[in-house]
């Protein structure tokens, strides 16, 4: 994981996703999913960069500190290697009840 600023953060979206604005979080999947069924394997996933900058943003706006809009956006980089999206509505709920039962599971 790399944690970073905005003007990073846009460098990599606009090379790689074509879109020329920052973001919170990126992620760079490098495993093939094969690589995902043998539990007991050593795989690297990939690698997630974190906009420190947007997410001291988005920390404040939902009134959160930064380590946990932090750890948020890694869990959500994390689910992304692992090959889950939110394109579709229901792809949206299914990450964001994972993001949540992990971030949970985190606090303990």
């Amino acid at each position: 994981m790399v944690l970073t600023d905005d003007a990073h953060v846009r460098a990599l979206n606009r090379d790689y996703r074509e879109v020329d604005r920052p973001t919170d979080v990126l992620s760079f999947p490098f495993a093939d999913p094969t690589d995902l069924a043998d539990p007991e394997a050593a795989v690297f996933l990939g690698e997630i960069y974190v906009s420190l900058e947007t997410a001291s943003t988005q920390a404040r706006a939902a009134r959160r500190t930064l380590a946990r809009e932090v750890a948020h956006l890694v869990v959500h980089g994390m689910l992304h290697l692992l090959g889950h999206d939110h394109r579709a509505p229901a792809e949206r709920r299914r990450m964001a009840a994972l993001e949540a039962r992990l971030l949970r599971a985190s606090l303990v």
